[in-house]
């Protein structure tokens, strides 16, 4: 993955920046960009065999959820099929790996702890330990994933967010 910064503004206090990133199977994509909502890989509400009809490289970014792969099919499989890019069929998109979602799997912060981190699901509380997180991110195989500890909400500090930053860019 390549990232670059082309514009970067500060006005009354606030400051923006827009970049350029290149994934290996896409094609390059301008931040801010779309992330397309997905469960399991598979976007909501459009049919895979549609995808290619939206304007690219505008909708070539899918995130997903490492929580949706909890139950059912195992991390053994996913790997040994190759990923969510050979097990979906969809190789020119890039997923992005977030353990949040904004429909299902909501972060609980207050119930949070050294063991693993908690998130509000359909089935009720989820407790992730680190290291269930890590085996379902390599059986997935995405193409950008966000660190289980580094899942800051919007309210955190300008120093608890940079911290968050820069501790993701050291594991990556």
């Amino acid at each position: 993955m390549k990232f670059s910064v082309k514009t970067w503004s500060k006005s009354n206090g606030t400051t923006a920046r827009t970049g350029v990133f290149q994934l290996g199977n896409c094609p390059q994509i301008e931040t801010p960009a779309l992330l397309l909502s997905t469960r399991k890989g598979l976007p909501h509400f459009i049919s895979p065999d549609l995808l290619p009809s939206l304007p690219l490289p505008d909708s070539s970014l899918l995130h997903v959820s490492p929580l949706h792969f909890m139950e059912g099919i195992s991390s053994k499989t996913i790997s040994s099929i190759g990923g969510l890019h050979k097990m979906l069929g969809l190789h020119d998109f890039g997923f992005v790996a977030v353990a949040r979602d904004s429909i299902q799997c909501l972060p609980e912060c207050s119930a949070t702890n050294k063991i693993g981190a908690s998130f509000e699901t359909p089935c009720g509380r989820l407790l992730i330990k680190p290291a269930d997180y890590m085996r379902l991110i390599s059986s997935l195989r995405p193409n950008l994933w966000a660190t289980l500890a580094d899942e800051v909400p919007a309210w955190v500090s300008k120093k608890r967010n940079q911290t968050s930053v820069d501790r993701t860019v050291k594991v990556a």
